[in-house]
């Protein structure tokens, strides 16, 4: 039995997060709260969301459990629910789902967890560069490197941190000194991403939101998300584009 209150804040950020990845997923009701992870069809991305007992209303569950959940269905439920609604889920057989919220309820079918595809490994990365920087920034960033490019590439040095685009005739440049940023440990590193799956993981944040960006060099990389004032984190794992010579 799974008995969990969440607000619908929360909700719609745990789900938003896995459907820019994918439509189905596990989600793991576990003694120290709610796990989930997948990796995209391409093998180019991985989210990791967890959401903590203590950032639920309620949390009961009378064993560890894990559900295969039909990620895009919940999220277009989310999307009728307040931020401050506070949101039920219950699961009492193997089969259904329920979603109960005021005074609506829905009924979801539950996927079997072995139909879905397998959970990957989070790699060990030894990344030397650490960036912690406001969410809002970083997602107005990548949104100004789309108007003019398909990729980005990511910076640090001694001198900060910056995001660069090259268009076939504009280019574009994100700068912050170590005074501009949280944190940062002057690590050296560059590597070049998508921009497309940056303004899919962007989805999930705000401004005030926290980012600790883990870079190396030619590596993928890891964003870290704090999200409702720290209640859900989100961690996405991107390979990086190959240059061309």
């Amino acid at each position: 039995m799974i008995d969990a209150i969440m607000t619908g804040e929360v909700l719609k950020t745990v789900t938003r997060a896995v459907v820019a990845l994918v439509s189905e997923a596990r989600m793991h009701f576990l003694e120290k709260g709610l796990h989930s992870r997948a990796v995209d069809p391409a093998n180019v991305a991985m989210v990791i969301v967890d959401v903590p007992k203590d950032s639920f209303e309620v949390y009961n569950i009378d064993e560890e459990k894990t559900i295969g959940v039909d990620m895009d269905r919940v999220f277009d439920i989310s999307k009728s629910i307040s931020a401050k609604d506070l949101v039920e889920l219950s699961v009492q057989d193997e089969s259904t789902l329920k979603i109960k919220f005021g005074s609506v309820e829905y009924k979801v079918a539950l996927i079997d967890p072995s139909a879905i595809r397998k959970e990957p490994k989070i790699p060990e990365l030894e990344l030397p560069a650490k960036i912690v920087i406001d969410a809002g920034e970083f997602k107005k960033a990548i949104a100004a490197a789309d108007k003019i490019s398909d990729h980005v590439v990511f910076r640090s040095d001694r001198d900060g941190f910056r995001i660069e685009a090259k268009g076939d005739v504009d280019s574009i440049m994100f700068q912050m000194s170590e005074t501009e940023l949280i944190e940062f440990n002057g690590g050296e590193a560059r590597s070049m991403f998508s921009v497309d799956y940056l303004k899919e993981f962007c989805k999930v944040a705000g401004s005030g939101d926290l980012l600790t960006i883990y870079l190396g060099t030619n590596y993928p990389v890891r964003l870290v998300f704090e999200l409702v004032g720290g209640k859900v984190r989100v961690e996405y794992i991107l390979a990086p584009r190959i240059e061309a010579e």
